[in-house]
C-alpha cells in the first residue's frame, strides 16, 4: 500500500482511492451466519443495480435496505427484489408547497410495495429549507399513520461536529444548535417509547459524543443506531477507537450495519468498492493506515488515519445480520430466512 499523499501535493489518484489500493483483490466474506445486510443505503436507479451488486458481492454484502425515488422502486423490485427492501422517503428535491401531502401519498405507495420503514431527514439544512422540525405539529399525522401501520422510523438528526463548528456556527439562528436538534428528537421519541422501532441514522448523527448516544439507548429501548456514512465513521470512530470499540461491544444488540453507499451514473465499481472496503476494515480488522477516501472536512495534511475496531465475531454477527433481521421481522419486511 502506498504512503499517504504529502500535504498540498495534487492528487495522483481519484478522491475515492488516494492511496492507490487495488479494491479488486479478493476479500474473505465476513464471519457471519446468514446474509450480510446493509440497512442504510441509496441505490437510486435500476440502471445502477448491476454494478452495485457486483461490487457488493465482491465484499460479501448480500442484501440491502435502500432509499430510492418511488419512481425507481418498481423496476428495482422486479429485477432485484430478493436482495432489496425499501425505506419510504419523500421526493427529496421537493421542499415547498404541498410536499407534506405528497409525502403522505408516497408513504402509501411505498407501503403497497412492501416498505415498512419511513425516513425523516431532519438535518439542520433540511429543517432550514423545509421550515419543519421533527416535532412540528404538521408531522404528527405522519407519526400517527406510521404507528397505525406498525412501521418503523429512521431519522437523520444532527450532522458532523465539523459542520456545527463551521458552516452552521456562521448562522446559528438559521441552522440551530446540536442541543436544540437532539431535544427536538427526544420530544418525539418520548411520545413513541415502545410501539415504533426507531433507527438513528449515522450513529444517531453524533458519533463524536458516545456518552450522549449511550444515554439515548438507555432511555429509549426501541432505539437502534446504524453505523452508516463512510467518511464520517472513518474519521470519528477512528479518532476514539478504544471507547468506540467498547461502545459497540456494550451495545451489540442495538447497532446495525449500514454503508450509506450512494449510487450514481459516474460511480463505478471502484468508487462503490472504496466504501465497502472501508467499512469492512473499520469494523472487522485492526487495520491502522490512511483512509483511501479523501475527506473534504479536513485539510489535505490532516487526512484521517483509520483505526479498525476488530470487533469480536459475536458482535459482528449481530451488527451485520441479527439486529437487522430483528427489526425487519418486527415490522413484517424480512427477507424470509
Amino acid at each position: 500500500m502506498s504512503e499517504p499523499l504529502p500535504a498540498n501535493q495534487p492528487a495522483a489518484f481519484p478522491e475515492h482511492n488516494r492511496t492507490s489500493i487495488d479494491f479488486r483483490v479478493p476479500m474473505p466474506r465476513p464471519k457471519v451466519v446468514g446474509p450480510v445486510i446493509d440497512f442504510h443505503c441509496h441505490l437510486l436507479a435500476a440502471h445502477h443495480a448491476k454494478g452495485w451488486f457486483e461490487s457488493a458481492k465482491h465484499f460479501g454484502i448480500d442484501q440491502f435496505v435502500t432509499m430510492c425515488p418511488l419512481e425507481e422502486a418498481m423496476g428495482l423490485q422486479r429485477d432485484w427484489g430478493d436482495r432489496l427492501r425499501f425505506i419510504a422517503v419523500p421526493a427529496w428535491r421537493e421542499v415547498t408547497g404541498n410536499w407534506l401531502d405528497n409525502f403522505m401519498n408516497r408513504l402509501e405507495m411505498f407501503y403497497n410495495l412492501g416498505s415498512r420503514i419511513v425516513k425523516f431527514h431532519m438535518a439542520p439544512q433540511t429543517i432550514a429549507s423545509r421550515g419543519y422540525r421533527l416535532d412540528s405539529p404538521q408531522l404528527r399525522p405522519f407519526f400517527r399513520e406510521v404507528a397505525t401501520r406498525k412501521m418503523a422510523v429512521m431519522t437523520h438528526i444532527g450532522d458532523p461536529d465539523t459542520w456545527y463548528h463551521g458552516k452552521y456556527a456562521a448562522d446559528v439562528p438559521k441552522f440551530g444548535t446540536r442541543d436544540e436538534h437532539y431535544q427536538m428528537w427526544e420530544n418525539v421519541l418520548a411520545e413513541h417509547p415502545k410501539e415504533l422501532p426507531w433507527i438513528g441514522a449515522h450513529m444517531g448523527g453524533n458519533p463524536e459524543d458516545l456518552p450522549r448516544l449511550q444515554r439515548l439507548l438507555d432511555l429509549y429501548p426501541n432505539l437502534y443506531l446504524d453505523c452508516s456514512a463512510t467518511r464520517w465513521m472513518v474519521r470519528e470512530i477512528s479518532k476514539r477507537r478504544e471507547s468506540a470499540r467498547e461502545f459497540f461491544i456494550r451495545n451489540a444488540d442495538r447497532i446495525i450495519f449500514g454503508s450509506d453507499q450512494v449510487s450514481g451514473d459516474d460511480r463505478d465499481l471502484d468508487f462503490l468498492a472504496s466504501r465497502f472496503w472501508c467499512h469492512r476494515k473499520l469494523w472487522e480488522t485492526a487495520y491502522i493506515g490512511p483512509s483511501p477516501i479523501y475527506d473534504p472536512d479536513l485539510p489535505v495534511d490532516q487526512q484521517p488515519v483509520m483505526h479498525g475496531l476488530a470487533l469480536p465475531d459475536e458482535v459482528l454477527q449481530k451488527l451485520y445480520h441479527d439486529n437487522a433481521v430483528k427489526v425487519l421481522d418486527a415490522v413484517g419486511m424480512g427477507f424470509g430466512f
